[in-house]
């Protein structure tokens, strides 16, 4: 059985890297730190966020900071200042790209169940690909999404913050809605393909406070009912939660307390960076299955937290003939 690597990897502002399409020469230090992330994991499909917008620009980046890795670029239609993009290798293939755009106009929502109906959009639409496995082999859905931050970056008053701050969670369980709905489309199909969503969700497992107040969250809404078991989407890093080793390291970003400015410089650990495989990849229904606890974080070392604000997270899957 032939086995491949999957990452997403968020590279913070990677527009910024740029100029004239090629790196800053200020900027080389902090590109060799982000191909080192690359490099280590050595994807053979790899979703980035926060991409750069210019194609010129990351062929410029894969031939001078990844030149042995074979990435070809599949970039649909700008996402904007962070954009969406793809690289993939050898044996993956393009068959479609953000031909779904469409789908992702805006639409209204009713998301605390109050009976009103509210308008929704995506700051950064999902980008929809199908990637062949080798020259007529298997077929696989990814689908990319980097979903607006849940943080609040303008000054406002305690009463302020807490007003923001849940409708920042309404905002992003109307996209979860919206994601799942497409998700169960795909997994509904008359002939379905197995399914990887990937990207920087910005919401981790559980309820915070605000989410409580609404009794949803983005990931598990995704994820999947309990009620529609055979339709529940699998969480690649989930089995590092049950090895205490390995739980101290299950976090993909860190940032200060936006309240208490803590004396010791604490920071909080977030797992927001995630991969979710559809079912019939775990129970071995289809011919792309996810290898069990192949699911990684990747290094979150000075170097590495000097490239990117977030880590990467990648895992493998395996082709049965």
């Amino acid at each position: 059985m032939a086995k491949y690597t999957l990452m997403t990897y968020n590279i913070q502002h990677m527009n910024r890297l740029f100029a004239n399409a090629a790196v800053k020469p200020g900027e080389a230090k902090r590109a060799e730190g982000i191909a080192k992330v690359i490099q280590k994991v050595n994807p053979h499909l790899l979703g980035i966020c926060e991409a750069a917008n210019d194609p010129q620009e990351h062929r410029n980046f894969i031939e001078n900071y990844l030149p042995e890795m074979g990435f070809q670029l599949a970039q649909g239609v700008s996402r904007g200042a962070q954009n969406l993009v793809f690289y993939y290798r050898q044996p993956f293939s393009v068959l479609s790209l953000d031909e779904n755009h469409s789908y992702y106009d805006p639409w209204h929502s009713d998301t605390d169940d109050d009976g009103l109906e509210e308008n929704y959009h995506w700051e950064r639409r999902p980008l929809e690909a199908t990637f062949e496995i080798t020259p007529g082999g298997p077929k696989l859905d990814v689908l990319l999404v980097h979903t607006k931050s849940k943080g609040i970056f303008t000054v406002v008053d305690f009463q302020n913050f807490q007003k923001i701050a849940l409708a920042n969670r309404k905002r992003l369980v109307a996209q979860a809605i919206k994601l799942r709905s497409r998700l169960n489309e795909l997994l509904t199909d008359a002939n379905p393909r197995p399914i990887v969503v990937m990207g920087d969700l910005n919401d981790g497992p559980g309820l915070d406070a605000f989410e409580s107040m609404l009794g949803k969250s983005f990931v598990e809404t995704v994820m999947g009912s309990v009620f529609e078991p055979d339709l529940i989407f699998h969480n690649v890093l989930w089995w590092m939660s049950k090895e205490r080793g390995l739980m101290k390291d299950l976090w993909t970003a860190d940032f200060p307390d936006p309240i208490v400015n803590h004396p010791l410089g604490y920071r909080h650990q977030v797992w927001v960076d995630h991969i979710l495989v559809s079912p019939d990849m775990v129970w071995g229904a289809s011919q792309v299955r996810y290898v069990d606890e192949s699911g990684r974080v990747g290094p979150g070392d000075r170097a590495a937290r000097t490239a990117s604000d977030h880590r990467a997270v990648h895992c493998q899957i395996e082709v049965v003939e």
